[in-house]
């Protein structure tokens, strides 16, 4: 039984971690990419 709870708890924050992760990569990416114009605006003369 206590394994199984030490799988569950070790899973869960291995999940935690990966959608924090996430979550950061995205915040840096929209900062990054704030002012800059879309693909498809550039690409028009």
């Amino acid at each position: 039984m206590k394994q199984n709870l030490a799988v569950v708890v070790g899973m869960s924050i291995a999940y935690i971690c990966s959608l924090l992760g996430l979550i950061l990569a995205y915040v840096s990416y929209r900062k990054k990419h704030k002012g800059e114009p879309k693909a498809k605006e550039k690409a028009q003369p």
